[in-house]
């Protein structure tokens, strides 16, 4: 009896711890499910690495490494991160060993600064990984390069080579070698005092390399129309060549003509120089009459009548009715001593014959011919024969003008009597 309630007990104590324990195992589980996010890393080797070490972000302890598997071709390693900690979805994941000795630990870059993060359970490949290069890796490399650059049997090896070819070369240099970092040392010293227009220079070049990256579509058309150009020059090479000849020919031509008629050019110029600087002078009448020159011709072209060849107005002469104050009048504007007896003396002599031949329009004959004409569009021929003969005759007439007065050769327009003489 007293057996079996031991047993009992025994049973129940049991049955009470194990409940305990597994209800804790919950609890802790929850707790880490509700405290931390887990990520996968994937790394080639996690040489030194356990569980328990620190993950980082910035130098800052958000999380721990958890279990540890190795499998084919890498290490699957836990993270565990503290839950109010962001992880970017890009971010990577590197073994950081701060000395040869001490502990490892995971960093985590970059820090999350906004856009997708990292899901929970969510993976880093072994591409966005890194571990640090082993000790044993650098001994190693240590070694091959001891070998690559020591002496092997009779060759002292590449280092005491080296060293024997700078012997030889600084040997009685030194005063040269001085000298050089002397110079070298004046030309660092020129830069720092010019830093500010060499950093001035270096500003300029970034503006102008900017405005060249703003007008690339400018200068790539820029570009293609240089190429057409060079693409038209290159198709008529042999045209250009010819014309280039020819003008090379006609320069040579220009240069013979100067040379025959320098002085004659020279002589010409002047004449046109003085020419042209009575026309300077005269600039005033020139504009009066430039400014009245058209409405007298087109006066004159009214009292014209075609169709009788005649004109049809008459000439007036101004104070024609008055010829002794036209003429006397002009003596007595002359502001000189003895102008009034002067005066008085024209009047008593030319009054008499002035005031016979005194008339406002002089009976001048302008029309000393008329008859019927017509326009050229007014004419009717009797038939078309006819009318063949009379243009044949304007032709005719036009020919032997032309032939007559033939058109002159360069060296008649530009030297006066053609260059001769």
């Amino acid at each position: 009896m007293g057996m079996g309630r031991l047993s009992k007990r025994f049973w129940m104590s049991t049955a009470i711890v194990v409940a305990v324990v597994v209800a804790l195992a919950v609890v802790y589980v929850g707790y880490q499910k509700v405290s931390y996010k887990t990520y996968n890393a994937y790394f080639s080797t996690v040489n030194a690495m356990y569980e328990g070490d620190a993950v980082k972000v910035l130098g800052v302890t958000v999380g721990t490494v958890g279990k540890i598997t190795p499998r084919d071709g890498d290490v699957k390693v836990e993270l565990r991160v503290d839950r109010d900690q962001e992880i970017p979805a890009d971010a990577e994941a590197v073994v950081v060993a701060q000395s040869l000795v001490s502990g490892r630990f995971v960093q985590l870059t970059p820090v999350f600064e906004g856009g997708p993060a990292l899901k929970d359970g969510g993976s880093i490949p072994m591409e966005r990984t890194a571990v640090p290069v082993e000790w044993d890796e650098v001994k190693a490399e240590l070694s091959k390069l001891t070998e690559a650059v020591g002496p092997d049997g009779a060759d002292p090896g590449s280092v005491a080579n080296l060293v024997d070819v700078a012997d030889e070369n600084l040997n009685g240099n030194g005063t040269a070698i001085r000298q050089s970092l002397q110079q070298l040392s004046d030309v660092t010293s020129t830069l720092a005092d010019g830093r500010d227009d060499l950093f001035n220079s270096i500003r300029n070049l970034q503006a102008l390399t900017e405005a060249l990256s703003q007008s690339s579509e400018q200068l790539v058309q820029f570009n293609g129309r240089i190429a057409s150009v060079s693409q038209v020059l290159a198709d008529n090479t042999d045209n250009l060549n010819g014309a280039l000849t020819n003008l090379d020919t006609a320069l040579t031509d220009v240069k013979s003509f100067i040379e025959t008629n320098g002085a004659t050019l020279s002589d010409s110029i002047a004449r046109l120089g003085d020419a042209t600087n009575v026309l300077a002078q005269k600039d005033q009448e020139i504009r009066g009459l430039l400014h009245s020159g058209p409405t007298q011709l087109s006066n004159f072209y009214n009292i014209y009548n075609p169709l009788q060849g005649s004109l049809s107005g008459i000439f007036g002469l101004g104070m024609g009715g008055n010829l002794i104050n036209l003429l006397c009048g002009s003596i007595q504007a002359n502001d000189r001593p003895g102008q009034e007896a002067d005066v008085e003396k024209c009047v008593d002599v030319l009054a008499p014959v002035l005031a016979s031949i005194s008339v406002n329009y002089p009976p001048a004959l302008i029309n000393p011919v008329s008859g019927i004409d017509a326009r050229p569009d007014q004419i009717q021929y009797q038939n078309a024969s006819v009318k063949a003969r009379a243009q044949q005759s304007i032709r005719d007439q036009d020919a032997e003008t032309r032939k007559k007065y033939n058109n002159p050769g360069l060296a008649q327009l530009l030297v006066p009597f053609g260059g001769e003489g």
